[in-house]
Protein backbone atom coordinates (compact mmCIF):
# COMPACT_ATOMS: atom_id res chain seq x y z
CA UNK A 1 0.00 0.00 0.00
CA UNK A 2 2.79 2.08 0.78
CA UNK A 3 4.78 1.92 -2.82
CA UNK A 4 1.49 1.83 -4.46
CA UNK A 5 0.67 5.02 -2.69
CA UNK A 6 4.24 6.67 -3.23
CA UNK A 7 4.91 5.61 -6.56
CA UNK A 8 1.25 6.87 -8.03
CA UNK A 9 2.32 10.10 -5.94
CA UNK A 10 5.75 10.62 -7.46
CA UNK A 11 3.88 10.08 -11.01
CA UNK A 12 1.38 12.72 -10.62
CA UNK A 13 3.43 14.95 -9.04
CA UNK A 14 6.17 14.45 -12.31
CA UNK A 15 2.91 14.96 -14.58
CA UNK A 16 2.11 17.86 -12.68
CA UNK A 17 5.65 19.53 -13.14
CA UNK A 18 5.78 18.50 -16.66
CA UNK A 19 2.29 20.09 -17.36
CA UNK A 20 3.25 23.34 -15.57
CA UNK A 21 7.03 23.51 -17.14
CA UNK A 22 5.14 23.11 -20.98
CA UNK A 23 2.75 25.89 -19.70
CA UNK A 24 5.42 28.53 -18.44
CA UNK A 25 7.53 27.52 -21.60
CA UNK A 26 4.49 27.90 -23.50
CA UNK A 27 3.83 31.29 -21.80
CA UNK A 28 7.13 32.48 -22.54
CA UNK A 29 7.76 31.41 -26.06
CA UNK A 30 4.59 34.06 -26.73
CA UNK A 31 5.97 36.58 -24.39
CA UNK A 32 9.57 36.19 -26.26
CA UNK A 33 7.60 36.38 -29.89
CA UNK A 34 5.68 39.19 -28.57
CA UNK A 35 8.89 40.97 -27.27
CA UNK A 36 10.65 39.64 -30.79
CA UNK A 37 8.32 41.17 -33.15
CA UNK A 38 7.16 44.50 -30.90
CA UNK A 39 10.94 45.29 -31.11
CA UNK A 40 11.20 44.47 -34.97
CA UNK A 41 8.52 47.28 -35.73
CA UNK A 42 10.01 49.70 -33.42
CA UNK A 43 13.15 49.29 -34.71
CA UNK A 44 11.60 49.59 -37.89
CA UNK A 45 9.97 52.80 -37.66
CA UNK A 46 13.34 54.53 -35.84
CA UNK A 47 15.36 53.04 -39.36
CA UNK A 48 12.22 54.42 -41.54
CA UNK A 49 12.28 58.35 -39.46
CA UNK A 50 16.58 58.08 -40.48
CA UNK A 51 16.16 56.75 -44.07
CA UNK A 52 13.25 59.49 -44.93
CA UNK A 53 15.27 62.64 -42.81
CA UNK A 54 18.93 61.62 -44.23
CA UNK A 55 17.92 59.64 -47.57
CA UNK A 56 18.48 56.36 -49.18
CA UNK A 57 22.91 56.40 -48.67
CA UNK A 58 22.06 56.41 -44.97
CA UNK A 59 22.00 52.90 -45.11
CA UNK A 60 25.18 52.80 -46.94
CA UNK A 61 26.89 55.12 -44.70
CA UNK A 62 25.91 53.92 -41.09
CA UNK A 63 28.10 50.90 -40.43
CA UNK A 64 25.16 48.50 -39.21
CA UNK A 65 27.55 46.15 -38.24
CA UNK A 66 26.36 43.86 -35.03
CA UNK A 67 22.69 44.46 -35.63
CA UNK A 68 20.57 41.56 -34.60
CA UNK A 69 17.85 42.46 -37.39
CA UNK A 70 18.26 41.81 -40.98
CA UNK A 71 17.41 45.26 -43.01
CA UNK A 72 16.30 45.50 -46.42
CA UNK A 73 15.49 48.23 -48.84
CA UNK A 74 13.25 47.15 -51.75
CA UNK A 75 11.85 49.14 -54.66
CA UNK A 76 8.18 49.15 -55.68
CA UNK A 77 9.29 47.11 -58.68
CA UNK A 78 10.34 44.21 -55.94
CA UNK A 79 14.37 44.89 -56.59
CA UNK A 80 16.60 44.86 -53.39
CA UNK A 81 18.09 48.27 -53.24
CA UNK A 82 20.08 47.22 -49.79
CA UNK A 83 20.42 44.78 -47.85
CA UNK A 84 22.61 44.54 -44.36
CA UNK A 85 23.28 40.90 -44.23
CA UNK A 86 23.99 39.72 -48.06
CA UNK A 87 25.21 40.69 -51.11
CA UNK A 88 21.92 43.06 -53.03
CA UNK A 89 23.08 41.46 -56.49
CA UNK A 90 22.57 37.47 -55.99
CA UNK A 91 19.03 38.45 -54.18
CA UNK A 92 16.12 37.65 -56.47
CA UNK A 93 12.87 39.66 -57.05
CA UNK A 94 10.68 40.01 -53.71
CA UNK A 95 8.15 41.44 -54.90
CA UNK A 96 5.72 38.56 -54.17
CA UNK A 97 7.04 37.80 -50.75
CA UNK A 98 4.34 38.17 -48.64
CA UNK A 99 4.89 41.35 -46.11
CA UNK A 100 6.66 43.20 -49.14
CA UNK A 101 3.26 42.85 -51.18
CA UNK A 102 0.96 43.38 -48.10
CA UNK A 103 3.21 47.11 -47.54
CA UNK A 104 2.55 47.49 -51.37
CA UNK A 105 -0.36 47.56 -51.37
CA UNK A 106 -1.54 48.87 -46.96
CA UNK A 107 1.43 50.54 -46.17
CA UNK A 108 2.69 47.98 -43.80
CA UNK A 109 3.25 44.18 -43.81
CA UNK A 110 4.10 41.27 -41.72
CA UNK A 111 4.62 37.67 -41.91
CA UNK A 112 6.46 35.07 -40.30
CA UNK A 113 8.23 32.17 -42.09
CA UNK A 114 11.49 29.98 -42.97
CA UNK A 115 14.17 32.56 -44.68
CA UNK A 116 15.35 30.87 -48.52
CA UNK A 117 18.54 32.75 -47.36
CA UNK A 118 19.14 32.49 -43.73
CA UNK A 119 17.16 29.20 -43.91
CA UNK A 120 16.06 30.14 -40.48
CA UNK A 121 12.51 31.13 -39.08
CA UNK A 122 12.36 34.83 -39.29
CA UNK A 123 9.61 37.40 -38.69
CA UNK A 124 9.09 40.26 -41.39
CA UNK A 125 8.06 43.57 -40.70
CA UNK A 126 7.70 46.13 -43.94
CA UNK A 127 6.30 49.75 -44.63
CA UNK A 128 6.28 51.82 -46.94
CA UNK A 129 8.15 55.20 -47.08
CA UNK A 130 6.91 58.28 -48.66
CA UNK A 131 9.05 57.76 -51.88
CA UNK A 132 7.45 54.32 -52.20
CA UNK A 133 10.02 52.16 -51.59
CA UNK A 134 9.98 49.51 -48.76
CA UNK A 135 11.86 49.13 -45.86
CA UNK A 136 11.78 45.58 -44.72
CA UNK A 137 13.38 44.80 -40.57
CA UNK A 138 13.54 40.92 -40.15
CA UNK A 139 14.01 39.25 -36.75
CA UNK A 140 15.31 35.73 -37.10
CA UNK A 141 13.62 33.42 -33.55
CA UNK A 142 17.22 31.79 -33.22
CA UNK A 143 17.58 33.55 -30.15
CA UNK A 144 14.15 32.48 -28.84
CA UNK A 145 15.20 28.93 -29.54
CA UNK A 146 18.82 29.21 -27.94
CA UNK A 147 16.94 30.74 -25.03
CA UNK A 148 14.38 27.71 -24.86
CA UNK A 149 17.20 25.65 -24.92
CA UNK A 150 19.41 26.95 -22.66
CA UNK A 151 16.39 26.77 -20.14
CA UNK A 152 15.77 22.52 -20.29
CA UNK A 153 19.03 22.15 -18.05
CA UNK A 154 17.54 24.08 -15.05
CA UNK A 155 14.67 22.74 -15.81
CA UNK A 156 15.13 19.11 -15.55
CA UNK A 157 17.14 19.87 -12.71
CA UNK A 158 13.91 21.75 -10.75
CA UNK A 159 12.02 18.51 -11.87
CA UNK A 160 14.27 16.48 -9.95
CA UNK A 161 14.71 18.90 -6.76
CA UNK A 162 11.18 18.64 -6.67
CA UNK A 163 10.21 14.99 -7.58
CA UNK A 164 13.28 14.35 -4.32
CA UNK A 165 11.86 16.68 -1.80
CA UNK A 166 8.15 15.18 -2.66
CA UNK A 167 9.54 11.45 -2.23
CA UNK A 168 10.73 12.70 1.20
CA UNK A 169 7.64 13.98 2.38
CA UNK A 170 5.34 11.40 0.92
CA UNK A 171 7.40 8.88 2.93
CA UNK A 172 7.21 10.57 5.92
CA UNK A 173 3.14 11.66 5.37
CA UNK A 174 2.49 8.09 4.23
CA UNK A 175 4.31 6.87 6.89
CA UNK A 176 2.46 8.67 9.34
CA UNK A 177 -0.97 8.27 7.29
CA UNK A 178 -0.59 4.45 7.62
CA UNK A 179 0.34 3.95 11.52
CA UNK A 180 -2.75 4.26 12.73
CA UNK A 181 -4.42 1.30 10.17
CA UNK A 182 -1.62 -1.08 11.71
CA UNK A 183 -2.84 -0.37 14.90
CA UNK A 184 -5.57 -1.08 14.68
CA UNK A 185 -6.84 -3.53 17.07
CA UNK A 186 -8.64 -6.09 15.38
CA UNK A 187 -10.13 -7.66 18.07
CA UNK A 188 -12.09 -4.42 19.54
CA UNK A 189 -11.39 -2.25 16.24
CA UNK A 190 -14.06 0.38 17.91
CA UNK A 191 -11.91 1.14 21.02
CA UNK A 192 -9.35 3.12 19.68
CA UNK A 193 -11.20 4.74 16.27
CA UNK A 194 -8.27 5.85 13.30
CA UNK A 195 -10.14 7.92 10.45
CA UNK A 196 -13.73 8.57 9.69
CA UNK A 197 -13.98 6.90 6.23
CA UNK A 198 -12.52 3.71 7.78
CA UNK A 199 -15.77 3.51 10.14
CA UNK A 200 -18.19 1.45 7.97
CA UNK A 201 -15.27 -1.04 7.81
CA UNK A 202 -14.38 -0.84 11.47
CA UNK A 203 -18.09 -1.34 12.07
CA UNK A 204 -18.48 -4.19 9.99
CA UNK A 205 -14.99 -6.00 11.23
CA UNK A 206 -17.01 -5.28 15.05
CA UNK A 207 -19.99 -7.05 13.91
CA UNK A 208 -18.25 -9.75 12.51
CA UNK A 209 -16.00 -10.81 15.19
CA UNK A 210 -19.28 -10.40 17.70
CA UNK A 211 -20.65 -12.89 15.17
CA UNK A 212 -17.60 -15.29 15.53
CA UNK A 213 -17.39 -14.78 18.83
CA UNK A 214 -21.10 -15.91 19.45
CA UNK A 215 -20.29 -18.63 17.11
CA UNK A 216 -17.75 -19.76 19.25
CA UNK A 217 -19.89 -19.83 22.48
CA UNK A 218 -22.21 -22.16 20.53
CA UNK A 219 -19.96 -24.16 19.29
CA UNK A 220 -18.62 -25.12 23.08
CA UNK A 221 -22.40 -24.48 24.10
CA UNK A 222 -22.99 -27.20 21.42
CA UNK A 223 -19.70 -29.27 22.24
CA UNK A 224 -20.95 -29.31 25.81
CA UNK A 225 -24.55 -30.70 24.78
CA UNK A 226 -22.81 -33.13 22.51
CA UNK A 227 -21.04 -34.41 25.10
CA UNK A 228 -24.20 -34.14 27.72
CA UNK A 229 -26.12 -36.18 25.60
CA UNK A 230 -23.30 -38.95 24.35
CA UNK A 231 -23.20 -39.39 28.34
CA UNK A 232 -27.05 -39.75 28.80
CA UNK A 233 -27.34 -41.94 25.82
CA UNK A 234 -24.67 -44.45 27.10
CA UNK A 235 -25.83 -44.29 30.33
CA UNK A 236 -29.62 -44.40 29.05
CA UNK A 237 -28.29 -47.18 27.21
CA UNK A 238 -26.20 -49.13 29.92
CA UNK A 239 -29.23 -49.42 32.27
CA UNK A 240 -31.43 -51.42 29.68
CA UNK A 241 -28.30 -53.79 28.32
CA UNK A 242 -27.02 -54.46 32.24
CA UNK A 243 -30.46 -56.02 32.73
CA UNK A 244 -30.61 -57.92 29.76
CA UNK A 245 -27.16 -58.61 29.86
CA UNK A 246 -28.06 -59.95 33.44
CA UNK A 247 -31.20 -61.95 32.83
CA UNK A 248 -29.26 -63.92 30.35
CA UNK A 249 -26.58 -64.73 32.20
CA UNK A 250 -29.02 -66.19 34.96
CA UNK A 251 -31.07 -68.14 32.36
CA UNK A 252 -27.76 -69.41 30.81
CA UNK A 253 -26.25 -70.59 33.88
CA UNK A 254 -29.53 -72.52 34.35
CA UNK A 255 -30.01 -70.49 38.17
CA UNK A 256 -33.82 -70.14 37.23
CA UNK A 257 -36.42 -72.43 37.40
CA UNK A 258 -38.15 -73.53 34.77
CA UNK A 259 -41.46 -72.01 35.11
CA UNK A 260 -40.12 -68.93 36.01
CA UNK A 261 -37.99 -68.21 32.64
CA UNK A 262 -40.74 -66.88 30.98
CA UNK A 263 -40.86 -64.28 33.68
CA UNK A 264 -37.65 -63.31 32.76
CA UNK A 265 -37.99 -63.42 28.93
CA UNK A 266 -40.44 -61.12 29.48
CA UNK A 267 -38.05 -58.77 31.14
CA UNK A 268 -36.09 -59.05 28.78
CA UNK A 269 -38.15 -58.24 25.97
CA UNK A 270 -39.19 -55.18 28.27
CA UNK A 271 -35.91 -54.07 28.72
CA UNK A 272 -35.28 -54.69 24.89
CA UNK A 273 -38.48 -52.64 23.67
CA UNK A 274 -37.50 -49.91 25.59
CA UNK A 275 -33.82 -49.61 24.63
CA UNK A 276 -35.83 -49.75 20.89
CA UNK A 277 -37.93 -47.13 21.34
CA UNK A 278 -34.95 -44.54 22.80
CA UNK A 279 -33.36 -45.46 19.68
CA UNK A 280 -36.30 -44.74 17.73
CA UNK A 281 -36.64 -41.66 19.82
CA UNK A 282 -32.99 -40.46 18.87
CA UNK A 283 -33.17 -41.25 15.46
CA UNK A 284 -36.43 -38.91 15.38
CA UNK A 285 -34.50 -36.45 17.18
CA UNK A 286 -31.67 -36.55 14.88
CA UNK A 287 -33.86 -35.83 12.16
CA UNK A 288 -35.32 -32.60 13.57
CA UNK A 289 -31.83 -31.21 14.24
CA UNK A 290 -31.38 -31.39 10.41
CA UNK A 291 -34.54 -30.69 9.28
CA UNK A 292 -34.43 -33.29 6.40
CA UNK A 293 -36.02 -32.37 2.98
CA UNK A 294 -37.34 -36.05 3.07
CA UNK A 295 -39.81 -34.70 5.70
CA UNK A 296 -43.18 -33.73 3.33
CA UNK A 297 -45.00 -30.63 4.45
CA UNK A 298 -48.56 -30.97 3.50
CA UNK A 299 -52.19 -30.18 5.27
CA UNK A 300 -52.49 -31.69 8.59
CA UNK A 301 -55.77 -31.80 10.62
CA UNK A 302 -55.31 -31.69 14.26
CA UNK A 303 -58.60 -32.61 15.23
CA UNK A 304 -57.61 -36.21 13.57
CA UNK A 305 -53.69 -36.88 14.88
CA UNK A 306 -55.53 -35.84 18.56
CA UNK A 307 -58.37 -38.59 18.29
CA UNK A 308 -55.89 -41.03 16.83
CA UNK A 309 -53.21 -39.95 20.34
CA UNK A 310 -55.87 -40.34 22.59
CA UNK A 311 -57.20 -43.45 21.34
CA UNK A 312 -54.04 -45.06 21.26
CA UNK A 313 -52.95 -44.05 24.76
CA UNK A 314 -57.22 -44.95 26.35
CA UNK A 315 -57.16 -48.50 27.66
CA UNK A 316 -53.70 -47.16 29.69
CA UNK A 317 -55.72 -43.95 30.71
CA UNK A 318 -59.20 -46.11 31.75
CA UNK A 319 -56.86 -48.72 33.95
CA UNK A 320 -56.13 -46.08 36.00
CA UNK A 321 -58.96 -44.03 35.49
CA UNK A 322 -58.35 -41.27 33.91
CA UNK A 323 -60.77 -39.53 31.73
CA UNK A 324 -59.59 -37.59 28.72
CA UNK A 325 -61.85 -35.58 26.77
CA UNK A 326 -61.08 -33.34 23.39
CA UNK A 327 -62.74 -30.11 22.54
CA UNK A 328 -62.78 -27.64 19.13
CA UNK A 329 -61.56 -27.78 15.98
CA UNK A 330 -59.74 -25.66 13.77
CA UNK A 331 -58.56 -25.30 10.25
CA UNK A 332 -55.69 -27.74 9.09
CA UNK A 333 -52.16 -26.46 9.15
CA UNK A 334 -49.15 -27.02 7.15
CA UNK A 335 -46.85 -29.40 8.20
CA UNK A 336 -45.36 -33.21 8.80
CA UNK A 337 -48.05 -35.27 9.68
CA UNK A 338 -45.91 -38.14 11.26
CA UNK A 339 -43.56 -35.24 13.14
CA UNK A 340 -47.11 -33.41 14.72
CA UNK A 341 -48.64 -36.80 15.70
CA UNK A 342 -45.62 -37.69 17.35
CA UNK A 343 -45.21 -34.42 19.45
CA UNK A 344 -48.98 -34.32 20.37
CA UNK A 345 -48.97 -38.29 20.96
CA UNK A 346 -45.97 -37.57 23.27
CA UNK A 347 -47.68 -34.72 25.55
CA UNK A 348 -50.94 -36.59 26.03
CA UNK A 349 -48.86 -39.47 27.19
CA UNK A 350 -46.67 -37.57 29.35
CA UNK A 351 -49.97 -35.87 31.05
CA UNK A 352 -51.33 -39.86 31.61
CA UNK A 353 -48.27 -41.14 32.91
CA UNK A 354 -47.70 -38.56 35.53
CA UNK A 355 -50.94 -38.04 35.91
CA UNK A 356 -52.57 -39.54 39.84
CA UNK A 357 -55.40 -42.18 39.17
CA UNK A 358 -58.76 -41.09 38.90
CA UNK A 359 -57.43 -37.96 36.82
CA UNK A 360 -58.51 -36.21 34.07
CA UNK A 361 -56.73 -34.92 31.19
CA UNK A 362 -58.29 -32.46 28.77
CA UNK A 363 -57.27 -31.33 25.38
CA UNK A 364 -58.50 -27.84 23.73
CA UNK A 365 -57.97 -26.69 19.75
CA UNK A 366 -59.30 -22.75 19.09
CA UNK A 367 -58.02 -19.98 17.26
CA UNK A 368 -55.18 -18.28 19.06
CA UNK A 369 -55.78 -14.77 16.71
CA UNK A 370 -58.71 -12.70 15.59
CA UNK A 371 -56.83 -12.87 11.79
CA UNK A 372 -57.42 -16.54 11.69
CA UNK A 373 -53.39 -17.05 10.97
CA UNK A 374 -52.39 -19.07 14.12
CA UNK A 375 -54.56 -21.79 16.54
CA UNK A 376 -53.54 -22.57 19.18
CA UNK A 377 -53.27 -26.20 20.72
CA UNK A 378 -53.16 -27.35 24.39
CA UNK A 379 -53.24 -30.29 26.63
CA UNK A 380 -54.14 -29.96 30.61
CA UNK A 381 -53.72 -32.62 33.54
CA UNK A 382 -54.53 -32.66 37.08
CA UNK A 383 -50.88 -34.19 37.76
CA UNK A 384 -47.97 -34.41 40.05
CA UNK A 385 -46.93 -30.85 38.17
CA UNK A 386 -43.36 -29.48 37.62
CA UNK A 387 -41.65 -26.84 40.34
CA UNK A 388 -41.26 -23.38 38.78
CA UNK A 389 -37.21 -23.84 38.84
CA UNK A 390 -37.21 -26.90 36.63
CA UNK A 391 -40.00 -25.51 33.91
CA UNK A 392 -37.22 -24.70 31.32
CA UNK A 393 -35.40 -27.95 31.30
CA UNK A 394 -37.91 -30.45 30.78
CA UNK A 395 -37.60 -30.09 27.38
CA UNK A 396 -33.64 -30.73 27.35
CA UNK A 397 -32.79 -34.19 26.02
CA UNK A 398 -33.39 -37.35 28.82
CA UNK A 399 -33.70 -34.36 31.66
CA UNK A 400 -36.10 -35.61 34.50
CA UNK A 401 -37.85 -33.43 36.86
CA UNK A 402 -38.38 -36.93 39.38
CA UNK A 403 -35.99 -39.56 38.77
CA UNK A 404 -37.46 -42.44 40.51
CA UNK A 405 -40.80 -41.46 39.40
CA UNK A 406 -39.85 -41.16 35.78
CA UNK A 407 -38.12 -44.51 36.08
CA UNK A 408 -41.16 -46.27 37.34
CA UNK A 409 -43.06 -44.82 34.48
CA UNK A 410 -40.78 -46.31 31.82
CA UNK A 411 -39.96 -42.98 29.91
CA UNK A 412 -37.34 -42.26 27.34
CA UNK A 413 -36.84 -38.93 28.67
CA UNK A 414 -36.27 -37.62 24.75
CA UNK A 415 -40.40 -37.39 24.61
CA UNK A 416 -40.40 -33.07 25.44
CA UNK A 417 -37.56 -32.63 23.38
CA UNK A 418 -38.75 -34.33 20.34
CA UNK A 419 -41.85 -31.83 21.09
CA UNK A 420 -39.43 -28.86 21.58
CA UNK A 421 -37.57 -29.62 18.14
CA UNK A 422 -40.70 -30.33 16.08
CA UNK A 423 -42.00 -26.91 17.23
CA UNK A 424 -39.09 -25.88 15.56
CA UNK A 425 -39.36 -27.42 12.78
CA UNK A 426 -42.78 -26.20 12.05
CA UNK A 427 -42.56 -22.15 13.30
CA UNK A 428 -44.32 -23.11 16.45
CA UNK A 429 -44.74 -21.72 19.90
CA UNK A 430 -44.25 -24.01 23.08
CA UNK A 431 -45.24 -22.53 26.45
CA UNK A 432 -45.53 -24.30 29.93
CA UNK A 433 -47.95 -23.31 33.31
CA UNK A 434 -47.59 -25.81 36.01
CA UNK A 435 -48.06 -25.93 39.74
CA UNK A 436 -46.59 -29.26 42.07
CA UNK A 437 -49.60 -31.17 42.81
CA UNK A 438 -51.82 -28.96 40.99
CA UNK A 439 -51.37 -30.08 37.24
CA UNK A 440 -49.52 -28.58 33.87
CA UNK A 441 -50.79 -27.21 31.05
CA UNK A 442 -48.59 -27.30 27.73
CA UNK A 443 -50.11 -25.02 24.85
CA UNK A 444 -48.57 -25.18 21.23
CA UNK A 445 -49.50 -22.28 18.57
CA UNK A 446 -49.13 -23.52 14.83
CA UNK A 447 -48.96 -21.13 12.17
CA UNK A 448 -51.96 -22.02 9.48
CA UNK A 449 -49.66 -21.08 6.84
CA UNK A 450 -45.68 -21.61 6.68
CA UNK A 451 -43.49 -18.87 5.95
CA UNK A 452 -41.20 -19.97 3.28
Amino acid sequence: MKKKIIRNTIIIITLVTLLTFSAVTALMYNHAVNVLTSGTEHEAEIIRLAVENNGTDFLKNVNLTGQTQRITLINPSGMVIYDSDVDEETLDNHKMRPEVSQALYRGVGTSMRNSDTMDVKVYYYAIRLTDGNILRVSSSMDSIYSMMADMVPYMLLILAVIICIAVIIIRVETERMVRPINDINLNHPLDEPTYEELMPLLTRMDVQNKRIQQQMEELKQAEGMRREFSANVSHELKTPLMAISGYAEIISCNMVKSEDIPEFAGRIYKEAARMTTMIEDIIKLSHLDEKSDTMPFESVDLKEVTDAAVDSLQVVARKRGIRMTVAGDVPPVEGVRQIIYEMLHNLCDNAVKYNRDGGSVHICMEMADPEGQHVRWSVKDTGIGIPKDEQERIFERFYRVDKSHSRETEGTGLGLSIVKHGAILHDAQVSIESEPDVGTCITIIFPVKREI
